[in-house]
């Protein structure tokens, strides 16, 4: 069984086919699928990836309005931060950054994201429940 613990950092790349990207994660680099989800389709839209303990990707699938020029902004930077997240969206959008949420996920989290003024976006997330299990807060993996 996977071990599930909280991620100080990992990244996130946005791709056109989940499933084509994580088979040649898988293949290419020797990644495993920890978690897949699929979307209302029932088509991959997320696949959690694993190397090693800390040595995560998390491919999403890419929203058909980011333009083939947007290429380098697909890496979102996720960071876990025990602060309030409520503070940080509030200090991000004082200095004037874009910034989304902070909303709740599905996944039991808290989450805030922030471009920065070259285009690269961090996303903050946030425990909401500690004492939730994870097979309690995600539906069964789409695999």
């Amino acid at each position: 069984m996977e071990d599930f613990y909280p991620m100080p950092l990992f990244v996130k790349l946005l791709v056109r086919d989940v499933t084509t990207s994580a088979k040649w994660v898988e293949d290419a680099l020797g990644f495993r699928s920890v978690y897949a989800l699929a979307g209302e389709n029932g088509t991959q839209v997320l696949n959690h990836l694993r190397l090693g303990r800390y040595q995560d990707l998390m491919l999403i699938a890419q929203p058909q309005s980011l333009s083939e020029s947007n290429k380098g902004q697909e890496v979102v930077i996720n960071l876990t931060i025990d602060k309030d997240i409520d503070i940080l969206a509030q200090r991000a959008k004082s200095v004037g950054a874009r910034v989304e949420g902070p909303v709740e996920t599905q996944w039991n989290t808290q989450e805030v994201t922030v471009s920065d003024p070259d285009g690269y976006v961090l996303t903050f997330s946030q425990v909401v429940d500690a004492n939730r299990a994870f097979s309690d807060v995600m539906p069964p993996s789409a695999s």
